[in-house]
């Protein structure tokens, strides 16, 4: 949650894709996890609710708002399943390179090879303020267009993806190590 609070929203909104495009069998931890942060059991997560989770862990008051409102992505107040999923699902490894590809390309529902404001009109609705289709945007977009390419959008998630790179060579070094290891104790 701390890692998601920071990032941009088109980031947020492209979470939101993976999620909602992933099987129950790969984030149904996240549901148990979720319906524990929901003790009132109304389907979302109350400012009381999260405080009272993330207490023991030593956040401070004002930290776990932050982390709330970042959290928070339609700013209703509270933290529906969607938006937790979003914010929770980078610890199950399903953000990839190809899943990405598919955010983005759900995210450019006219398939024009940009997300553009009426792409963003079309997800987040009307009642969606213009000036904050527009922030999205400019957020993201590197060129000063109102538009974001998918090199643009690939480029948000860079040093992620790349650490997860690393994180897998460590693991297949430590694999063959260990291999190394038990050849020469034979």
């Amino acid at each position: 949650i701390e890692s998601y609070s920071s990032k941009r929203t088109l980031q947020k909104l492209a979470l939101m894709v993976i999620a909602h495009k992933s099987t129950s069998e790969e984030i149904g931890f996240l549901r148990k996890v979720f319906k524990r942060y929901d003790t009132d059991k109304s389907g979302a997560i109350s400012l009381d609710e999260f405080k009272q989770c993330l207490s023991k862990y030593g956040f401070n008051e004002d930290y776990m708002e932050v982390l709330f409102v970042g959290t928070d992505l339609d700013g209703t107040g509270s933290i529906k399943y969607t938006e937790f999923l979003a914010a929770t699902i980078e610890i199950t490894g399903l953000v990839t390179e190809d899943r990405l590809a598919e955010a983005f390309d759900r995210l450019d529902s006219d398939d024009s090879g940009f997300i553009s404001f009426k792409n963003l009109r079309d997800i987040l609705g009307d009642d969606v303020p213009s000036e904050y289709v527009d922030q999205v945007l400019a957020e993201a977009a590197q060129t000063g267009q109102k538009k974001v390419s998918y090199q643009e959008f690939l480029a948000m998630w860079k040093d992620e993806l790349e650490e997860r790179k690393l994180e897998g060579t460590r693991g297949i070094k430590k694999a063959l190590d260990g291999l190394e290891e038990s050849d020469d104790d034979m």
